[in-house]
């Protein structure tokens, strides 16, 4: 009725999906499209078909690896730069060590002496800063970093510092904070 095909019409029924054919990614050419017969001349969508037997269904889980592996580096040689300019031991966990924003101003001032003014520090009585301290860290660390002339497109944001959750943004702009050094160190 209406024009519609009830649902048990064999041209409509799909082919068993097997596991293989679920873990292959999509390709797609012009010749993959089909053409419609006399009898299919109501349907109004034409349905690709798909080869789905060429591509590797690893290769985005490899790269997603290697990735992982790469952004591992790069956070071990911010955490190695880190400690030897300022000569500490930063905790395992980098993203925490750097949260609140105090070795970040630490490692502007060992730079260019006097970049960040006041550094919120944690005493003895209270262990942890307040966010709104750990921002304001944060913020100055970013000011010195314009003031000293790294990229605009190179720092990062607040919150790949305060959230934890952009140690590679991070290490670019302490990598470009340090190029920007010796390469001032290097015309002076």
């Amino acid at each position: 009725p209406f024009g519609l095909k009830p649902r048990s019409d064999p041209a409509l029924i799909l082919p068993p999906i097997s596991f293989n054919t679920l873990t292959q990614a999509q390709t797609w050419d012009s010749s993959s499209y089909s053409v419609p017969s006399e009898g299919d001349s109501d349907n109004v969508f034409l349905r690709p078909q798909r080869n789905l037997e060429s591509i590797d269904p690893q290769f985005t889980i490899r790269r997603k690896m290697e990735q992982m592996r790469e952004e591992k580096e790069l956070v071990e040689q911010l955490r190695e730069s880190i400690e030897m300019r300022l000569k500490v031991s930063l905790h395992e966990d980098l993203g925490a060590a750097l949260m609140d924003g105090v070795v970040l101003c630490h490692l502007v001032n060992h730079i260019r002496p006097r970049s960040v003014a006041s550094i919120h520090v944690p005493s003895p009585a209270v262990p942890k800063l307040s966010m709104a301290k750990c921002r304001r860290n944060v913020e100055n660390f970013l000011e010195a970093c314009r003031k000293l002339g790294v990229p605009e497109e190179k720092l990062c944001l607040p919150h790949h510092i305060l959230e934890e959750k952009g140690l590679v943004k991070v290490g670019i702009t302490i990598q470009a904070l340090l190029d920007i050094t010796i390469t001032k160190a290097l015309f002076t």
